[in-house]
Order: structure tokens, then sequence, then C-alpha cells
């Protein structure tokens, strides 16, 4: 006679602390919210619930080749979050915050770029990048507060026009933003004060976007509408290694992710005997990622930073395979 095999089917233990059914109570917790706020109600869940969406809309997806997405585990800039890009001037920061926002503007994405530096090229952003100026809202001030609460009346404004839209919000840069106290009269200058003062007024312009972020989720589906990309300078730290970001320890706190670039050197090719710069060999490094959940991810890529994008260095040997006109545009 053949030997009969039995079979247990595993039981699956419902999650129990202190005699409380775990699922119930949460689920208790949120029926204590109106239908209104069913929104609301989902930030009430369990540890096993919280993993990062892989949802194109939960994103302004970088479609210009695969480094962010290789850097960071994200699809790129996460709704509902602060990204860094932080770097030595001509390093390839704006380049990749304008690359996001021709992105956001092709997905739908209103973009509001605060430019404290003044530097914005129309052409550029137009013809190189494959943006549309006409459709960009810009805060033209290196006045950290004014800047900051000039985006606010933006995103306000735009939230009542259509409650539904979602906004990209880049400011470039915080460390050519000056804080109240750097004005044009010499004698009006405190030296002393300045750092305090600009660590004290860069920490209200991020919590301030921080609030926008939390007073325009999506109440009733738990979405967020708001990305913010804040681009950065660095220095070198004295006595070691390294660099460090500008602007006070709430702008690095608050950040999800930085990625922090440094410049190698210039990239040139020879036209009618002339020699022509088209672009810059930068590093990217991950300085900091919250968000990732692989258990371990590429930590430094070598890029190309041209004036019509960015890529893969590996994917680089000479200045045809970009394609690029090289008497136009800003390497940084």
């Amino acid at each position: 006679m053949a030997q009969e095999i039995m079979t247990v089917k595993p039981t699956t233990k419902k999650p129990i602390a202190m005699n409380i059914d775990i699922d119930r109570l949460v689920k208790k917790a949120q029926e204590s919210y109106s239908k209104t706020e069913k929104g609301l109600a989902t930030q009430l869940s369990t540890g096993k619930t919280i993993v990062q969406s892989d949802k194109d809309e939960d994103y302004i997806v970088w479609t210009n080749g695969n480094h962010w997405q290789q850097l960071t585990g994200l699809k790129g800039l996460p709704f509902g979050r602060m990204v860094e890009i932080s770097g030595k001037p001509d390093s390839g920061k704006s380049t990749h915050a304008q690359g996001f926002m021709k992105d956001a503007q092709d997905q739908g994405v209103l973009v509001i770029l605060w430019d404290s530096e003044r530097k914005f090229s129309r052409k550029r952003f137009d013809e190189k990048i494959g943006g549309k100026s006409d459709s960009l809202l810009v805060v033209n001030t290196n006045k950290i507060i004014d800047g900051a609460r000039a985006v606010a009346h933006f995103v306000n404004a735009a939230k009542e026009m259509n409650p539904n839209i979602k906004v990209l919000i880049v400011w470039d840069s915080v460390g050519a933003s000056l804080n109240s106290t750097e004005d044009d009269e010499e004698d009006g200058e405190d030296y002393s004060k300045q750092p305090g003062v600009s660590a004290k007024e860069n920490s209200f312009a991020v919590r301030k976007f921080n609030k926008l972020i939390n007073k325009h989720m999506d109440k009733i589906t738990g979405q967020h509408t708001i990305s913010i990309l804040v681009v950065n300078q660095t220095y070198s730290n004295i006595g070691s290694p390294g660099q460090t970001e500008k602007g006070g320890a709430e702008i690095y706190y608050l950040s999800s992710i930085i990625i922090q670039l440094t410049r190698k050197k210039d990239l040139t090719h020879v036209k009618q005997g002339q020699q022509y710069k088209y672009g810059i060999l930068s590093r990217a490094k991950v300085k900091k990622n919250h968000l990732s959940s692989e258990s371990e991810s590429i930590a430094e890529l070598d890029l190309v930073v041209s004036a019509e994008g960015i890529h893969l260095a590996k994917d680089v040997k000479n200045f045809d395979d970009i394609k690029a006109d090289s008497d136009d545009g800003d390497d940084e």
C-alpha cells in the first residue's frame, strides 16, 4: 500500500499586540475620518504597508537616460518630498534641474522656478533642453524670505484655479540667495551674523515648502501633488576630506535624497582647426538616500553634461555621440 502523504496548509496568524487585533485597530482608527478625508485616513497603517511607490504618477519621471534610477533607485523626483542636487560651479546641477523641469512640463506638471542666480536662459531651455519657457513660472529674486513667499503665492493661486494640479518647485540656488540683512548699504551689514541669519531664513524657506506639501495633499486619495528640487553649492571641509552643502543643517535634514556632483574635466573637440568645449565630465555621488529600499545601489556614476542634457559617460566616446552644438549653451 502506498504511503499517504498529508498536506498541512500553513495558517496565517493575524498580528496581535496585547490581545488587540492590529488590522482591526487600524481599520477602526481610519473609520474616524469622514468620506472627504479618506486620504488622511491612509496615513494610519502598519509597517508592512510602507513601500516606495513604483507608479509613474507618483514621480516626475526622468526621461533622459537611466542614470537617475541607477543612482537613487527611483524613477525621478517623488511628489511629497524634497530632493537636493549640490556641487561646485559648472558641475551639472542646473542641467539636471532644467531636465526635470522639461520632463515635468511634458508630464502635465506646473513648474515654478525660483531663479535666485538670475541666470535662466530661455534660449537654452527651449531650444536645447526642449522645455517651454512661455508656460514656466519664474520668481526672480535673490532674497530668501521674498523668494519663499513668492513661490507660496504662485502655488496657492494655482491650487485655487485647479486644486488637482501637480507642481514642481525648483530653487536654483540656495548658495546664491541672500538673507534679509544683506542689503546694498554696507553700513547696514553685520558680517558676524550672516551665516546664522542665512541658516534661519533657509530653514524658513524649506519649512514653508514642506507646509505647502502637506497643505495641498489630496485629502481624498492621499496623493501628494508637490515636489521640491533644491539646487545648492558645496564648500570644502577644512581639515577633512569631502564637500559640505551650504545653507545650514535644515536643508540637509529635510532632503530625502542628496546627489552631489563634482566636475572632473572639460570635454573638447576640434572643428575647423579650432578647439571647442562641448561639455564636461562630472561625477555624481549619492550622499544621502532615505527612499531606496535596495540592499545595495550604485554609489557613484560618471556623467557627460552638455548643452543638450546629460548622458552616461560610458556611452559617450566623442562629440558625435551627443550630437550637440558646442557654440551655444551653459554647461552647468
